[in-house]
C-alpha cells in the first residue's frame, strides 16, 4: 500500500486494499473472475467500476496473490 500516493482513495478493508481510482479505469474485471475463493465483487461494471471485497468472504482469502498480479491497474495490494 505504500506505493499510492493519495491514500485517500484507497479503500481497506482487514488486509485487502483497493486504489478506487485504479480500479474505476478496469475493463477486464479478472479479480473477479480469477479469484477461487470469491473473495472480490465488481460493481458498477457499465459506469465506474469499483472492486470491493464480499461481506464476510475475506477470512477466507489465503493470499495466494493471483488477484494482485492478474490486476492489470495494480490496484489491489494484500497485506
Amino acid at each position: 500500500m505504500s506505493e499510492a500516493k493519495n491514500r485517500s482513495n484507497i479503500e481497506s478493508y482487514k488486509f485487502h486494499h483497493i486504489d478506487i481510482n485504479k480500479c474505476s479505469k478496469c475493463k477486464e474485471f479478472s479479480c473477479e473472475d480469477v479469484c477461487f475463493r470469491g473473495i472480490y465483487e465488481v460493481i458498477n461494471k457499465d459506469s465506474t467500476p469499483k472492486c470491493i471485497v464480499v461481506e464476510d468472504r475475506e477470512d477466507r482469502c489465503v493470499k495466494c496473490h493471483i488477484c494482485t498480479t492478474t490486476c492489470k491497474a495494480k490496484a489491489i495490494t494484500i497485506d
